[in-house]
């Protein structure tokens, strides 16, 4: 199945001189052709996505291009002209006395049925920025999805044509928007005059704008969303990072801000004071990334996509891709990493390392394809002391009463990214395969670690480690011991016992109060478990999930979780209450519905404790 290409190819030619038509004819594969490169003393030439040809030997004359520019219409202020109902764009060169000294003319093509990828999205009436290097059809794209609204969905459609790029040139647009309405520009500076004038004189259902590169211009995109009109738009930017990098243009997507946070928020968080916040609600919705014709990375909820990166942490994003044979529309869910931020009037450096946070995706042994598509993690491997002192290391550094390590040594962890290897998924697929791809993963389990207690209550110790479900053998002296855990009163004294451990290397834990809540914290730091404040944070850190489980009955726990999250999703329940749990499954369970944009609460008293989940 192709798509239904119409280029008016003709009509450019016409417009090009005898010899350069003559040799574009002679192409056998012009309808690839991507532009006509004219430039004053050199040979002309045309662009291919996989190369340039040569057309003639004889260099362009000033003659040569006053032919052209005669027989296209007249140039912007950007130096852009068209030829009249066609999508061709003419841009000029000039030297310093305004004369044209080069021209490329681009093809613009109308592709009927490129809209398949997003589809579903662009009829649900959300608001959409498509990203993409130039030339890849982000404005193709566009025009495709302006014509589906009108004709299709039967909504009132207004393109703020600022270029006369999406509906050609003249006074009559290109049938390739349908019947979509076409408000001209008359000067690049103006066009967010022009797009607030289309919501306030015409009442659009939707507004399609090409290339918004200014502030003015987001700011215009912010009070167009804010009326409730359906916003879909280009932008300057390779992909979402990129655009949240960008001063002018990430107002878009939220903006950022540094925020100074006191002194007890920091130590909840586990970051430092001065941290980078989302700003303000996206303008949009939903974020494409446009990779090729046939190819898209979708970010569903910006929000959250946002926030994740500005945390350090791997955000979930869909990649598209359809079959140019069959038209088949493949989606699979890969987890991208997180990103380094400058730190805008708070110094520079990884976000991820200022924001304490672990990065939770390792690599298997097996590769990327044996790890689930919707984030598994896997165990990171906890080597015992002995062989760590063998090779001059300590298993873990003192950890403060904080609970933060700041010299904690962690194994290198690589991130799962996108795989041209990885099998493409289809919706449908998906989460049929969910159940397969967790047998196929087989988490290796962490190393026991021999704790001695000084001053500490064993049974609590034994309670925590018993809740956590983490292998922790409780000696009765310190020579049989990988670690001492001690409280920061009696670390303070610095009694013999703590120097003998210091000297033989030991790791010494030291906790603030002698309470199950301590020791599960410094527990849950020592085998990187996820963290949260109590068993209700449901917003809390959402960077770990069903990978850690290490037990048979956590992992019974989180797969009925998921199964509870999917009947949730697709059959229209309202709640769902899961069987009961202990504290740490109970966390797991929650931060798993708050992936998924799900309320959760617990239930009832222990042992009989339980997550009921409901629908946002």
């Amino acid at each position: 199945m192709h798509n239904a290409i119409t280029d008016d190819l003709e009509a450019l030619l016409e417009a090009l001189p005898p010899s350069i038509h003559e040799a574009v004819d002679r192409l056998e594969n012009r309808g690839e052709l991507l532009e006509i490169v004219m430039d004053l003393g050199r040979l002309p030439e045309a662009r291919f996505p996989d190369g340039e040809v040569i057309l003639s030997d004889q260099p362009i004359t000033y003659a040569d291009l006053e032919y052209v520019v005669e027989r296209i219409g007249e140039f912007g202020d950007d130096n852009r002209a068209g030829i009249e109902r066609t999508l061709h764009r003419i841009s000029a060169l000039r030297n310093r006395k305004g004369r044209v000294v080069g021209l490329t003319c681009r093809i613009g093509r109308a592709v009927l049925g490129s809209i398949a990828l997003i589809r579903d999205i662009v009829e649900q009436g959300q608001s959409i920025l498509i990203l993409g290097r130039p030339g890849v059809g982000k404005t193709t794209l566009l025009r495709e999805i302006a014509r589906v609204l009108a004709d299709e969905a039967n909504k009132r459609v207004v393109v703020v044509d600022t270029s006369n790029e999406i509906a050609g040139d003249g006074d009559i647009p290109h049938p390739g928007i349908g019947r979509a309405r076409r408000m001209q520009v008359a000067h690049t500076s103006m066009q967010h005059a022009v797009m607030i004038e289309a919501v306030e004189n015409h009442m659009p259902q939707v507004i399609v704008i090409d290339e918004i590169g200014t502030e003015l211009e987001a700011q215009a995109a912010r009070t167009i969303a804010e009326r409730g009109v359906q916003l879909i738009a280009t932008a300057h930017g390779n992909s979402l990072s990129n655009l949240l990098v960008n001063p002018t243009l990430s107002d878009l997507v939220g903006g950022i801000q540094t925020v100074t946070l006191g002194d007890e928020e920091a130590r909840r968080r586990h970051t430092q004071k001065s941290i980078l916040e989302r700003k303000a609600p996206p303008t949009f919705d939903v974020v494409v990334e446009q990779q090729s014709w046939q190819e898209l990375i979708v970010h569903r909820d910006v929000a959250e996509t946002v926030d994740n990166l500005l945390r350090g942490q791997p955000v979930i994003a869909e990649v598209r891709t359809r079959d140019e044979e069959t038209g088949r529309v493949s989606v699979r869910r890969v987890t991208i990493g997180g990103m380094e931020l400058p730190a805008w009037g708070g110094g520079s450096g990884s976000l991820a390392g200022r924001q304490g946070g672990y990065l939770p995706f390792e690599r298997s042994a097996g590769g990327w394809n044996n790890l689930r598509q919707i984030g598994q993690a896997t165990w990171r491997d906890v080597a015992t002391a002995d062989s760590l002192r063998r090779n001059g290391q300590s298993l873990l550094p003192a950890l403060a009463p904080s609970g933060l390590a700041a010299n904690l040594r962690r194994s290198p962890s690589g991130l799962m990214t996108l795989s041209n290897t990885a099998p493409a998924l289809t919706s449908e697929e998906i989460l049929a395969t969910e159940e397969e791809a967790q047998r196929a993963v087989a988490p290796s389990p962490p190393q026991p670690i021999r704790i001695y207690p000084f001053g500490v209550n064993r049974d609590r110790l034994e309670q925590a480690a018993r809740q956590l479900g983490v292998p922790v053998i409780i000696t009765k002296n310190e020579h049989e011991a990988n670690a001492v855990i001690t409280l920061k009163n009696y670390y303070r004294r610095q009694p013999e016992r703590l120097q003998q451990a210091a000297d033989h290397q030991k790791t010494i834990i030291i906790l603030k109060n002698n309470t199950v809540a301590q020791m599960q914290h410094a527990l849950a730091r020592i085998f990187a478990l996820p963290e949260e404040e109590d068993d209700e944070g449901g917003s809390g850190s959402s960077g770990s999930l069903t990978g850690l489980a290490q037990d048979e009955e956590t992992r019974r726990a989180l797969l009925e979780a998921e199964d509870a999250i999917h009947r949730l999703l697709n059959n229209g329940l309202t709640a769902a209450e899961l069987a009961p749990a202990n504290a740490y499954v109970r966390r797991l369970q929650h931060q798993l519905a708050s992936r998924y944009n799900l309320f959760s609460r617990s239930r009832g008293k222990e042992p009989n404790r339980r997550v009921k989940i409901f629908r946002s």
